[in-house]
């Protein structure tokens, strides 16, 4: 059986063949500071994706995860709808695992760093529980 590997918001999700889902804590890294430039890195990518979604595509977009949501587009917030874009683009993006990332990211730097977008700061976060 094969797995696929996608993160969302800090966590792995492991998809089966089968179609199962499996989530589990991306990383176990002691490195804050690498797992924050990954979230960064992440959001970027969907940051990227999003913006250069055209008007109709957005649109359509609502319209499907609306419908799998069993909402109904026309009385949806704008929040809403940028969270329902948002959560369909981070659900078919592919990106890598936690460790993949720190792996690249570690033997060349320069690659990933004009693609973040500074989120990550100068010092860890704390998590909010």
């Amino acid at each position: 059986m094969h797995t696929h590997s996608a993160v969302a918001v800090g966590r792995t999700v492991n998809e089966q063949d089968d179609g199962t889902r499996r989530d589990r804590p991306a990383g176990g890294s002691d490195q804050p500071i690498l797992r924050d430039k990954y979230l960064d890195y992440c959001s970027a990518q969907i940051a990227e994706i999003f913006l250069s979604l055209s008007d109709e595509r957005i649109y359509e977009l609502v319209q499907e995860a609306a419908r799998e949501a069993n909402l109904s587009p026309g009385s949806l917030g704008f929040d809403v709808m940028v969270k329902l874009v948002t959560a369909k683009l981070r659900n078919s993006v592919p990106l890598p695992d936690l460790e993949t990332w720190i792996e690249d990211y570690t033997a060349n730097p320069d690659h990933y760093e004009h693609l973040l977008l500074g989120l990550w700061g100068n010092e860890p976060h704390e998590e909010a529980e």
